[in-house]
């Protein structure tokens, strides 16, 4: 049994998203069945040069479609993430962190700060450490280095393994806070950065956001 299958939610199970127009709730009525999708080479599979690293990438195919994005929405993807080889750094944005004057800066890459390993998370059992959600509208972008204890060029890779959810969004904000007090159990996730969530897409906006319950309002 992987060490993932104990964070995945089961069906029925309430999962709560904090975006930055507030906690976005929902009922797990449908967990299909945890899928993989691997390899996925940086820099189109080229050798990355020592102490450098491929850029910011989003798995997609041919078309265009983002393999961790819901193509629809209906649909929410709960995955985690292996690397390889061991030695290789992962940096992570969700979404693209755009610079703001001197209010928000990206974080400097290759740098101290924002990445995984190889060793923390392997290519084949991934860490919990690793998870991630997203929905129609929303994927991560991930930057790979060829860090310098390997000494030579080489390539690097990810694993994604993906349980995507049908829902049922809960429209009762008492009913919200109940599980934000820790009355009711559920899972609840940051959409982003801890200091700064992300927006949410404009359809979940438009459909959902008199349903979504501020932090402050606990």
């Amino acid at each position: 049994m992987l060490e993932i299958e104990k964070f995945i939610p089961k069906e029925n199970w309430y999962v709560g998203l904090l975006f930055d127009e507030g906690y976005f709730f929902f009922k797990a009525l449908r967990r299909q069945q945890l899928t993989v999708y691997m390899p996925y080479w940086f820099e189109d599979a080229g050798n990355i040069s020592v102490d450098d690293v491929s850029g910011w990438e989003s798995p997609a195919d041919a078309a265009g479609r983002n393999y961790l994005e819901p193509q629809e929405e209906e649909t929410i993807y709960q995955f985690f993430t292996g690397i390889g080889p061991s030695q290789s750094k992962l940096y992570l944005q969700y979404t693209q962190r755009e610079d703001r004057m001197n209010l928000i800066a990206p974080r400097p890459v290759p740098g101290n700060i924002g990445f995984w390993t190889g060793e923390m998370s392997s290519y084949n059992d991934p860490s919990p450490m690793t998870e991630l959600w997203s929905v129609h509208g929303v994927y991560p972008y991930f930057n790979a280095e060829n860090t310098g204890i390997r000494c030579i060029p080489g390539r690097i890779c990810a694993s994604f393994w993906i349980t995507p959810f049908t829902y049922q969004v809960i429209k009762d904000k008492e009913k919200i806070k109940s599980f934000l007090r820790g009355d009711k159990r559920c899972t609840v996730r940051t959409m982003g950065d801890g200091d700064r969530p992300i927006k949410s897409p404009a359809w979940l906006i438009e459909d959902y956001k008199q349903f979504m319950v501020q932090p402050e309002e606990i």
